[in-house]
Order: C-alpha cells, then sequence, then structure tokens
C-alpha cells in the first residue's frame, strides 16, 4: 500500500504574519508533502445576525493573495478552502487531518476572523498535530534546530522531531536542558552552594547526554549537541533562538520542579522567541 504524503495545514488571513506562514510551508516542507491552505471567515454577524459583505470581500481578497503566492513559491496545485465559522475551532479541525499546522505569529486582527497572536497560540497549545508557529528570525545566518529537552515523552518526541527536519536539512541540532533549583541558591554555608550547585548541574548533564545518545542511534547522519544550562527552560531556549533557524518544545514538560517543558515554557518561547517555533505534543 502506498504512504500518504505528509499532509501540512496552512492558516491564512491575508496577513504579512500569514504569508511568511505560507513561505515557510513550502520552503520547509518534506519531500512530496501535501500543502493545504485555510481561511476562516466569520460569514455570520453576531450581533444583527446578517452576512457581512464586508467579510465576504476580505477573504476573497485573503483568497486570490494565497493563490499568487502559492503560484510564486511554485505550489499551484495546492488546494486553498474557505471555511465560515468562529476562527479557533475551525483551525483544529482542519488539524485534526494535518501531520503538521503552520501559522503566523500575529494576524492583522481586523475581526473576530482573523490569526490574531492569540489565536495562533492558542492553536498550537491545542491541535492535535504538531504546530509551527512563524516568527521572525534574528539570524538568517544559521545551521542549527534548538530543542528543549527533559525526561517527559513530550521531550522525546520533540528531539524525534528536529533531528527528522535536520536530517532532511543538514542541519545540526542542539539539545539543551534548562533547569534551576533554589536548592543551589540557598544553602550557602561551608561552601554547600557550591557542592549542591555542581552536583546537580552534574546530573543534569548526565541526563541530556542519555536522551542524545538515545536519539542519535536512530538518526546516525545527524549531529546532535547536549547542553545543560542552570537557567530557566524559558529564558535559555528564547536566548538560544537567536541563533536558530527553529525552536522545538514539547507541549507539556515532565513535572514542576524541572519546569522543562510545561505550558508556562511553551507559552514563553511562543511570545518572545526570536525564530519560528515548532510546538510537538
Amino acid at each position: 500500500m502506498t504512504e500518504s504524503p505528509p499532509r501540512i495545514v496552512v492558516g491564512y488571513d491575508g496577513s504579512s504574519g500569514a504569508a511568511a506562514a505560507l513561505t515557510w510551508a513550502a520552503e520547509n516542507a518534506a519531500p512530496r508533502s501535501d500543502v493545504h491552505v485555510v481561511l476562516v471567515g466569520t460569514a455570520m454577524d453576531p450581533v444583527v445576525g446578517h452576512y457581512r459583505d464586508e467579510m465576504d470581500r476580505a477573504v476573497q481578497g485573503w483568497r486570490e493573495a494565497a493563490e499568487e503566492q502559492l503560484q510564486a513559491l511554485g505550489l499551484p496545485e495546492a488546494i486553498v478552502e474557505v471555511r465560515p465559522g468562529p476562527v479557533v475551532p475551525e483551525l483544529l479541525r482542519a488539524a485534526e487531518r494535518a501531520d503538521l499546522m503552520v501559522v503566523g505569529s500575529t494576524g492583522h486582527g481586523l475581526t473576530a476572523g482573523t490569526l490574531t497572536g492569540s489565536v495562533s497560540q492558542h492553536v498550537a497549545r491545542h491541535a492535535p498535530c504538531p504546530v509551527v508557529v512563524v516568527r521572525p528570525r534574528h539570524s538568517k545566518v544559521v545551521d542549527r534546530i534548538v530543542v528543549g529537552v527533559d525526561q517527559s515523552a513530550a521531550s522525546a518526541r520533540a528531539l524525534r522531531f528536529a533531528c527528522e527536519r535536520a536530517r532532511r536539512t543538514g542541519e545540526g541540532v542542539t539539545a539543551i536542558h534548562g533547569y534551576f533549583s533554589v536548592l543551589a541558591h540557598v544553602l550557602t554555608f561551608d561552601g554547600a552552594e557550591s557542592e549542591v550547585a555542581d552536583r546537580q548541574l552534574a546530573a543534569a548533564e548526565e541526563l541530556v547526554k542519555d536522551l542524545c545518545r538515545e536519539c542519535a542511534a536512530q538518526f546516525p547522519d545527524v549531529e546532535i549537541v547536549p547542553e545543560a544550562i542552570p537557567v530557566r527552560a524559558g529564558p535559555v531556549l528564547v536566548d538560544a533562538s537567536r541563533a536558530a533557524s527553529l525552536v522545538v518544545v514539547g507541549s507539556r514538560g515532565r513535572d514542576a520542579f524541572s519546569e522543562m517543558l510545561l505550558g508556562s515554557v511553551s507559552q514563553h518561547v511562543l511570545t518572545h522567541a526570536q525564530c519560528p517555533v515548532a510546538i510537538v505534543r
């Protein structure tokens, strides 16, 4: 039986953020990927209950812009679909049949049907498939993918996602375990602070090396560099994003103590990263 090609769904609203998402999807799609562009417009006015002519005109303009961009990107056969209804539920429904969803970090925000930043983050949190939120890149001269890791299942999937992409692009992968413990900052007597911090760093380094060794066996052609950094996960991943083509994080982490890849961490990265962000669940 022939395997179906990967299906990439792009949320589109005619904004510059949506255009960036469509470009990213076209340029980063795996071979033979099926790119499907979804536009969501609120056809019924929620206040007076009639069809909004201005929304119909806007959606038609978005559709034409998407088709023109697809032509320029060499994807003239990609499907452009218009769905009336509330934007978040419709995008999440579209994601049910997707291998990857791509959205811009912000939309133009003119109406309830547009992909505002809050909408793209909501989709990133709740879609059943991996989601890439396309944020502007600080540096285009980079050849590494950064992935946040801990001991969670979502973290392992995030690392595999990063390695699968790196195998296609030829990039390296930097696996970062950011951590913070109050113990290393309150035990100050008789050099205990330094001793606790040293032990914690050694344990964190061993953890991330073990995770990388496991993944390296599956991806022997991908260079994976482990890093353990005694800084909270969110800020350390944002800092690393300045020199990355993509930051990959899991949707949830292992526990509150490690604080790695919890919802708060992924939210921080989505809001502040200086390159596109992939959320893997």
